[in-house]
């Protein structure tokens, strides 16, 4: 999985689709913790730690999430 970088902007807009799952609190709280951003890969470990409901998918879940993190922060790049 390759890592690139999120921008603390990026986090705020990302939290109505890759955050769905996860309360406001504790995506308010990255946010508030990572003034200048994240790594992909500290993003899925984030949403991977605190969704609820956990994703169910058959195989490998970082892939999954790795593939929507990528599709949402295109678009918000966009």
């Amino acid at each position: 999985m390759e890592n690139y970088n999120i921008t603390n902007r990026e986090m705020v807009e990302l939290k109505q689709t890759m955050g769905f799952r996860v309360t406001d609190s504790h995506w308010n709280e990255l946010v508030r913790s990572h003034p200048d951003g994240c790594t992909s890969s500290e993003m899925i470990e984030f949403v991977k730690k605190w969704m609820d409901p956990p994703y169910k998918v058959d195989g490998d879940l970082d892939s999954y999430l790795e593939k929507i993190l990528r599709s949402f922060v295109g678009f918000v790049r966009e």
